[in-house]
């Protein structure tokens, strides 16, 4: 055997998607792996403290592991764990949620309210950021910054699969595109794109191949540069937002807006979230985006005030207050810091937080623990960052009241969950 290649006992998974093995006491991290398996797999990293390596063989296989739909699986990067069942996928995001609340964030009880899984397994995004190079278009494979060409990702809504021929149309017309996103409304059937070029497109072409190479639900078409990793916007055609319906809701949503990615979980979403702040006097809603929870919100509440650093989503939020006809709500263009920074000794008694991977900032932690909100309900999507802000806030006389998974990336390893922290009397 390759002296790169090691028998492995797989004794669970790991964030990232990774099954976990140790050799010599020393942890391997295994792309491809399942839980309870025993493998043959090839050191591709080797650092100091752990190994990353990937599956080369299955020698006992687990009870979990399926075959793969999709059949770009185990070469593009876009999926880590679609040869793991449903069911285990949930059990070991799980696993790995209460394991991070438990070691980093030193919490010996925890009242876990269970898991809320995906209504759908696959083709449950509503937006998608296709690669485009040497001709081809889809996502980069896992191990380089390389195209793997698609013909439909297993992920994406049916309607978004449905232009692809198109959009393969258009990357012949325009030969320095990068990246083509699509924001699709399944509420509405309307989708905006983003062309994504190295040069400035020009306006009278894609005018063209919107009416002409693409098909009638698609509304409107930007282009853009890249600056670093910033899209930076140089024109629109056609219409620049899409509107989505959550139950009795209404949202503009525009291009440069966030909405959430997982429509079959809007409404569990909006109503979990409710369900943990109702009965508030003054809430703020930090990371409000569109105000997909800060609109629905206002109906329970006296008076909410969202916070949004984007001034594309706070545009829409504000309009959204008005199409919804909320008067007991208003949106601020601010970071959570700014704008905590500005409320300090005022009276806030709810505070909602859905901060990106990274979560809060310590200086966030330090302004909340000054502004002593009764409630605050943390969205998060990284198990890690949320334990350690659950314990700075726990230090700081919170208690974790409840926390519940709510699985919004099937097949990938991103791990979502909503969880009250309470003052401890």
């Amino acid at each position: 055997m390759n002296d790169k290649i090691l028998r492995l006992n797989i004794e669970k998974l790991v964030y990232g998607g990774y099954g976990f093995s140790k050799i010599n006491g020393k942890a391997v991290f295994v792309r491809y792996a399942a839980p309870k398996e025993l493998v043959d797999a090839e050191i591709i990293k080797e650092k100091k403290d752990f190994s990353e390596a990937v599956v080369r063989n299955i020698v006992l296989s687990s009870p979990s592991r399926r075959e793969a739909p999709c059949p770009y699986y185990g070469i593009c990067g876009g999926c880590q764990i679609q040869h793991i069942t449903y069911e285990e996928q949930l059990n070991a995001k799980r696993e790995i949620l209460l394991e991070s609340l438990q070691r980093i964030g030193k919490l010996k009880e925890i009242d876990y309210r269970g898991e809320i899984p995906s209504q759908k397994e696959f083709n449950y995004r509503v937006r998608i950021q296709f690669k485009i190079q040497n001709g081809k278009i889809g996502f980069f494979r896992w191990d380089r910054r390389e195209v793997v060409d698609i013909e439909e990702c297993l992920l994406a809504h049916e309607k978004i699969n449905y232009l692809i021929p198109n959009l393969r149309e258009i990357m012949k017309a325009i030969n320095d595109l990068q990246e083509i996103h699509v924001h699709y409304s399944p509420t509405r059937d309307e989708a905006v794109l983003k062309f994504v070029s190295i040069t400035h497109t020009d306006e009278g072409l894609i005018q063209s191949l919107l009416e002409n190479a693409l098909p009638e639900w698609v509304v409107g078409v930007g282009n853009y540069g890249k600056l670093g990793s910033t899209l930076v916007k140089r024109y629109k055609v056609g219409r620049e937002h899409i509107f989505m319906d959550v139950e009795k809701w209404k949202f503009r949503v525009s291009n440069d807006s966030f909405f959430q990615v997982n429509y079959t979980l809007w409404k569990e979403f909006i109503r979990e979230v409710i369900d943990l702040a109702k009965g508030y006097k003054r809430g703020v809603d930090l990371h409000s985006g569109v105000g997909f929870f800060t609109i629905p919100l206002s109906e329970k509440g006296n008076f909410i005030e969202g916070a949004d650093a984007n001034p594309s989503a706070v545009k829409d939020a504000e309009y959204n207050a008005k199409l919804n006809n909320r008067e007991n709500v208003i949106f601020t263009e601010a970071t959570a810091y700014k704008y905590l920074k500005r409320r300090i000794g005022e009276i806030i008694d709810l505070v909602v937080v859905d901060p990106p991977r990274s979560g809060l900032l310590k200086e966030e932690v330090d302004l909340l623990l000054k502004n002593k909100p009764e409630k605050v309900v943390y969205i998060s999507c990284n198990p890690s960052t949320f334990a350690r802000d659950v314990r700075m806030l726990a230090k700081g006389g919170y208690k974790l009241s409840s926390v519940k998974l709510i699985d919004n990336f099937p097949q990938t390893y991103h791990i979502e969950s909503i969880a009250l922290l309470e003052l401890s009397e």
